[in-house]
């Protein structure tokens, strides 16, 4: 395999870990409280982004995983919370 190809796989994988890591805490939230804690969920991927980023200069470049941790974390949290977005709109 050429460096060309293992970075492009390490991207989709870092990509693919970062959909699976917020899915699986956003069904979690969304299964264990009544209203979906959405502040709280948005929090958990920042964290870890910014944990990723403060050990980014010294191991390995991280920037797939940290850009989609937090655009999901967006996409999940409107996604869960759609049901009372409306509501605030039709108001």
């Amino acid at each position: 395999m050429t460096s060309h190809i293992k970075t492009e796989i390490s991207m989709l994988s870092e990509l693919l870990l970062s959909i699976l890591l917020t899915a699986c805490v956003a069904i979690y939230l969304f299964k264990t409280f009544e209203t979906f804690p959405w502040l709280p969920f948005i929090g958990i991927p920042i964290g870890i982004a910014i944990i990723l980023a403060c050990w980014e200069n010294k191991k390995h470049n991280w920037d797939m995983l940290i850009t989609g941790l937090i655009l999901n974390s967006l996409i999940w949290t409107i996604a869960f919370n759609w049901s009372s977005l409306l509501e605030i709109f039709h108001k």
